[in-house]
């Protein structure tokens, strides 16, 4: 299971998950990210974790960090209570009564005679006959009022208008009353306008590279999750194969606003743990003359290809001429 650490500007927005989703929000597929309400109790939002490829968890841990970086703006969409004990907020809600604590409740509409203060349900009160005094009430306003909708403990036999409400946690069956809960907010989600610009330096459209693939025959993910030899799981930029599965491709693509240092083996190492025909690795805007010196290993090996890119809009066709000629050598891949 994914386990999403504090992790800096860069590295958040170089995640090829979230660049699927801050793609998605700049081109209009979708405005606003609102929570729902999922069957196990909880809050999920569908269409990020559709377009991401994630749990529920990981998106709203990361829809939290964007926010605090100020990319996306959220937003109050429902207050709700939660468990103090555990937070857990699938709650069994019971009404008690404030007198006795029992839950043992009756509803109903309810009679007041004013000249005994006798109060009970319409329902007793036959032929308009005070079960109390045995007078006949003739006159609303005059000899009787009605309260309105009450609740009457079975057990204490009083009176209330407001009972108690009292919560059961499904996680852990801690009990707890209304005022004893803890306020949890759920938000929505949305771009930050103001950040349109500087997204737009960093979010790379792969989606030319997966055109021409696919009409060579290829099968595409983008972005695409991966279990390595390791048996870490791996997420990268773009995925392709053959027909048959075999003769893989990974594209993944590291962004910066400086060169980059040696600090990206890291990206070497994870396309290393999965088994492909081809790999693709696209720096932007570059490697730093240390990380080049060091990389120079990994640029002869027969299956990797180490790009150096100044801008994003380099990356699609500089990929696609490295996969042009792959495929021209490699027939067997369709």
């Amino acid at each position: 299971m994914e386990v999403l650490e504090r992790i800096s500007f860069s590295s958040l927005l170089n995640r090829s998950d979230v660049q699927a989703l801050l793609r998605a929000l700049l081109d209009g597929s979708i405005s606003v990210l609102k929570p729902v309400l999922n069957q196990s109790g909880d809050f999920s939002y569908p269409e990020a974790e559709k377009i991401m490829g994630s749990s529920s968890r990981v998106v709203r841990e990361i829809l939290e960090a964007l926010s605090e970086e100020s990319i996306l703006l959220k937003d109050i969409f429902v207050l709700t209570i939660a468990c103090p004990y555990c937070g857990d907020n699938r709650l069994v809600v019971e009404l008690a009564c404030p007198h006795c604590d029992s839950t043992r409740l009756k509803i109903g509409a309810t009679i007041e005679h004013l000249e005994c203060g006798y109060i009970g349900f319409e329902e007793d009160v036959k032929n308009m006959v005070c079960p109390k005094c045995d007078k006949r009430i003739r006159a609303l306003g005059i000899d009787y009022r009605k309260p309105g909708i009450m609740y009457r403990c079975l057990s204490c036999k009083e009176f209330t208008g407001s009972p108690r409400r009292k919560y059961t946690c499904l996680k852990e069956k801690h009990v707890f009353y209304e005022d004893e809960g803890v306020s949890k907010e759920v938000c929505s989600y949305g771009l930050n306008p103001e950040k349109k610009d500087l997204i737009g330096k960093w979010i790379m459209d792969l989606n030319p590279v997966a055109e021409a693939l696919m009409a060579k025959g290829l099968l595409i993910k983008t972005p695409a999750k991966i279990r390595g030899r390791s048996g870490v799981e791996h997420t990268f930029s773009l995925f392709a194969s053959g027909n048959n599965g075999n003769n893989i491709i990974l594209v993944d693509v590291l962004i910066n606003d400086k060169p980059i240092d040696e600090s990206a083996l890291s990206l070497i190492f994870k396309a290393l743990d999965v088994d492909a025909s081809r790999r693709v690795m696209v720096f932007v805007p570059g490697l730093t003359e240390k990380a080049r010196a060091l990389f120079d290993y990994y640029k002869v090996l027969p299956n990797m290809n180490i790009i150096e890119c100044k801008n994003i809009n380099e990356i699609n066709n500089m990929v696609l001429d490295v996969l042009d000629n792959f495929i021209e050598v490699s027939p067997q891949i369709m």
